[in-house]
């Protein structure tokens, strides 16, 4: 009986510390860090989100986003706090579609990057020193 009421408890202790200690973002090597969704951006976009992404070398935030008809994907890569790569490709309903790349010196890129950075949280964009 007292080894089953000590087993008890020391399942009980695990899985309570294991609980309390669980992380809101995970720590990884690679991958997905966190996602957020109806975001409030200019110009304005429905059904959107944003995904942050660990890689090797660097971070990625991944926007997707409809424009009227228009299905938006952006990709901004970065390390720390700067950004690497940026630009958009646009796909509209008829099949065709845009690409773009950002300039990375033009203060408003800067800024949307900013802005879409800032909707992740700091634990997670942490990961991407």
């Amino acid at each position: 009986m007292k080894f089953k009421t000590l087993m008890l408890t020391g399942l009980a202790s695990i899985a309570v510390t294991a609980c309390s200690s669980a992380p809101k973002i995970p720590q990884l090597d690679l991958g997905v860090l966190q996602e957020v969704q109806n975001l409030e951006v200019v110009p304005a976009t429905t059904n959107n989100k944003a995904k942050l992404t660990k890689f090797l070398d660097k971070c990625v935030i991944e926007f997707t986003g409809d424009i009227g008809e228009n299905r938006v994907v952006e990709q901004w890569s970065f390390k720390g706090m700067g950004l690497m790569n940026a630009g958009s490709a646009t796909f509209q309903r008829d099949g065709t579609s845009k690409a773009e790349k950002f300039n990375l010196h033009d203060a408003n890129v800067q800024k949307n990057f900013v802005t879409l950075r800032d909707h992740f949280a700091k634990e997670a964009l942490d990961q991407c020193n």
